[in-house]
């Protein structure tokens, strides 16, 4: 009897010693080395224990949550009841989860951590809800997600639980989209203003130019690229000046010279015919003078005075219309290109007048017309007329003092004379002075070498 009650005592305390060894086994810490991704929010997920425990137990900072790669954890072991429950408020709430479940569409700049933040769910139950992998966090716009839980009706603060490192890897998408909204400038447009349509070889300050605005202003009513496109409408705002009226009063100017010129022609021509048939009168005169009477002789000094004194009535009726045109001293017509510019820049200073072809004021084709004259080179009085004084060749193969034309051929609307390098001589624009340019900054379209 009692060696029965010793076999039963010692086989109690040997069962006894085997629960305790097991649990002391299930109780005893669990190591985890850390991987890439991994966050303590994470393993406490993983091994079902809280992230206070682990932080506590591995000394980690509770405010950053910062693990690093490789790092070796100490992952404290759950209670076997505390498992329990919260395997069982886990089925419970992926219950509540499953019946409680709505469709979203993903929306530009959505990511999985703001929807969990919107819906008060965490993005495990994102992906799990969405067969997501474990390290997804980018989604896209149109994707349909399944979500649990409502829409809060105001933001609510960060999880204390959610890790560092899941917070701050929001999408590039996100990034750049609210990045292109905060850069989109905002268009300017006044009420008065007009349009224009680019032509090839303009550039953003011909055109500022040409309407008596800035580059600024173009800039701020008009969405532009690097580049600006043939075809392209721009907004110009509060318009100065009106290339369509300037281009009409050249061509205004110029058929008013044209006319000028053929009265000054058909008035000399006259007076050379007048002159012509009193000479040939005197001719005929003279052989009948040599023969008639001395009376008949003492008549001819007399016609002769009054067919001279006819001849000097003509010449000073023409005389008026020569006296109308500005005197100017022609050196000569073989002088070299940078003979040219050299005269043209000797009127550096000289102020902007539109319609001006004197050196008391000039615009841009009045000081052209004034230099090339100078040398005895009549090459028009506008832009347009002004294409047609030589022959047309690239800015690139211009030789100093060519002229330098802005526009497309038959519609140019600036001119200048070219002094080599980069630079020109032109009149500007209103408010200016006849000064030195240069085609970095205002690229002339073609140039034209005078004939």
């Amino acid at each position: 009897m009692n060696h029965t009650a010793k076999k039963l005592l010692v086989g109690t305390v040997g069962a006894a010693g085997l629960f305790l060894a097991t649990t002391a086994t299930a109780n005893a810490d669990t190591t985890h080395k850390v991987a890439k991704n991994d966050t303590v929010w994470d393993l406490s997920q993983k091994y079902g224990v809280s992230i206070q425990a682990i932080e506590a137990l591995n000394n980690i900072d509770q405010n950053s949550h910062l693990i690093v790669t490789g790092q070796t954890l100490k992952v404290p072991a759950k209670d076997a009841q505390v498992s329990e429950n919260n395997n069982t408020a886990q089925a419970a709430d992926k219950k509540a989860d499953t019946e409680n479940t709505s469709d979203v569409t993903v929306k530009a700049g959505d990511t999985l951590w703001t929807l969990a933040q919107q819906y008060n769910t965490s993005v495990e139950k994102l992906r799990e809800l969405n067969g997501l992998a474990a390290d997804a966090y980018l989604i896209h716009p149109g994707n349909v997600l399944k979500v649990n839980g409502t829409v809060q009706a105001t933001q609510q603060p960060a999880q204390t639980e959610q890790p560092v490192q899941q917070q701050t890897e929001q999408p590039v998408v996100q990034q750049e989209a609210t990045q292109e909204q905060a850069q989109e400038p905002q268009l300017v447009v006044s009420a008065n203003h007009t349009t224009h349509t680019v032509q090839a070889g303009e550039s953003l300050y011909s055109i500022a130019q040409a309407y008596g605005v800035t580059v600024d202003s173009l800039r701020s009513a008009n969405n532009l690229g690097a580049t600006l496109l043939v075809g392209q409408t721009l907004t110009i705002n509060d318009p100065a000046k009106d290339p369509a009226q300037e281009a009409a009063a050249q061509q205004a100017a110029q058929e008013q010279a044209a006319a000028q010129a053929q009265q000054e022609a058909a008035t000399q021509q006259a007076a050379q015919e007048q002159a012509a048939a009193a000479q040939a009168q005197q001719q005929v005169q003279q052989p009948v003078q040599n023969q008639a009477p001395a009376q008949t002789q003492t008549q001819a000094p007399a016609q002769q005075t009054q067919q001279t004194q006819q001849t000097q009535q003509v010449q000073q009726q023409a005389q008026p219309a020569q006296v109308q045109q500005p005197q100017q001293q022609v050196v000569s017509t073989s002088a070299d290109g940078s003979a040219i510019a050299a005269y043209a820049q000797s009127f550096i200073g000289t102020p902007y007048v539109w319609g001006g072809s004197t050196p008391s004021g000039f615009d841009c084709s009045g000081l052209t017309q004034y230099v090339y004259a100078h040398f005895g080179k009549q090459i028009g009085r506008n832009t347009i007329a002004q294409e047609s004084a030589g022959t047309h060749i690239p800015v690139s193969q211009a030789q100093v003092g060519d002229l330098l034309f802005w526009g497309t051929p038959g519609s140019t609307y600036h001119v200048a004379i070219y002094l080599g390098g980069n630079s020109f001589v032109a009149a500007p624009e209103p408010g200016q002075s006849v000064k030195i340019g240069n085609m970095a900054y205002f690229m002339p379209s073609f140039a034209v070498h005078v004939n």
